[in-house]
């Protein structure tokens, strides 16, 4: 019976110094990547940064369950249908006619983005101003003053429009 008692001591004293090893083991292993974490993120100095590394955040792009929200009394808002082949020429003018200094700010909305596809139909409901029944055939210049929609342009009309208020920047 003594040898029995015997080696169970020494079993769990073998099973006690497995388990402080394995501890050491899994300590090492976590300072290490710790280590190596700090190295890797480790920032640079500013002498060394060069470049201007800061986040850029845009306001220009809002969502169209957006539009009445925006925090300016009086804007446009461009949306924009990616079928529209004159879509690079609105751009054009609405930065022309951001570049003037008294010109209102100006929003843009893409209908084929993925939080945008609802408003997307087949006959535009445009004289609401409850966003759930605001709908768009296609592009559309929409003038908002005060959370209401006080004009909206479609199809030639809004190239007629862009050239109008781009017309009262070289007077």
């Amino acid at each position: 019976m003594a040898k029995k008692t015997t080696n169970r001591t020494i079993s769990n004293e073998n099973e006690v110094g497995k388990l402080i090893k394995l501890i050491i083991i899994v300590t090492l292993i976590f300072v290490a990547f710790y280590v190596l974490t700090i190295l890797v993120n480790k920032k640079d100095t500013p002498e060394d940064n060069t470049g201007d590394d800061s986040a850029v955040i845009q306001y220009d792009e809002i969502l169209i369950g957006n539009i009445f929200e925006q925090p300016n009394k009086e804007y446009y808002v461009m949306v924009y249908d990616d079928d529209d082949y004159n879509a690079s020429v609105y751009s054009v003018y609405l930065s022309n006619y951001s570049s003037k200094e008294d010109a209102i700010r100006v929003y843009t909305a893409k209908l084929g983005n993925y939080f945008n596809k609802s408003f997307k139909a087949e006959k535009s409901v445009l004289n609401t101003n409850d966003i759930k029944k605001l709908k768009f055939k296609g592009s559309t210049l929409l003038k908002i003053k005060n959370g209401k929609i006080t004009s909206s342009y479609e199809g030639d009309k809004i190239m007629n429009h862009l050239k109008e208020i781009a017309k009262e920047e070289t007077e």
